[in-house]
């Protein structure tokens, strides 16, 4: 399931919910889940969220929060098209806030540095329209429910951690 997720994903295409479904089903029924998780990326969509209620319902659990992280759509792209990854440790650098080394081998283990394929600008945008089109309805889904909290992105990772710590608020620390 995982190699047939990366092929869609590379591409900056959305996973098909057969498939992301049966990855989390899995994932979440693993023992170090039994005291909580953290789902990022999922579900964008709202079949997706409701075969994921289906799934905590049967395994007799439920969501506590929804995070949504804002952020300006150039300023997303600005991120991501500048972003390097290590191939072998997975070391993250962006060309203009933390460039990586000039011979473009990684610091931590001499790997070579590399753009994602999902990270280059075309893609990125097309992620983008994407999560317009049949993620943003999802906000509404979970608005209605009590769950969604949105945090603005636009800041370091720190401040954005602390924000997130603050919506979230001690029972999940």
């Amino acid at each position: 399931l995982g190699k047939t997720a990366k092929g869609y994903m590379d591409r900056g295409e959305l996973v098909p919910d057969d498939v992301i479904i049966g990855i989390i089903r899995d994932r979440i029924a693993r023992p170090d889940c039994a005291n909580g998780f953290i789902l990022d990326g999922f579900p964008r969509t709202i079949p997706q969220a409701e075969a994921l209620e289906s799934i905590l319902a049967e395994m007799h659990l439920n969501l506590d929060a929804v995070l949504e992280i804002c952020i300006d759509p150039e300023k997303m792209v600005e991120r991501l098209a500048n972003r390097r990854v290590c191939r072998n440790c997975g070391a993250v650098f962006n060309l203009i806030t933390y460039p990586p080394p000039a011979d473009g081998k990684c610091p931590k283990c001499g790997g070579e540095i590399i753009q994602r394929d999902d990270d280059k600008d075309e893609t990125v945008r097309n992620r983008l329209a994407v999560y317009e089109k049949l993620t943003a309805p999802l906000k509404r889904f979970y608005a209605k429910k009590g769950l969604l909290k949105t945090i603005n992105g636009d800041d370091t990772i720190e401040n954005v951690y602390e924000k997130i710590l603050k919506k979230i608020g001690p029972d999940f620390q």
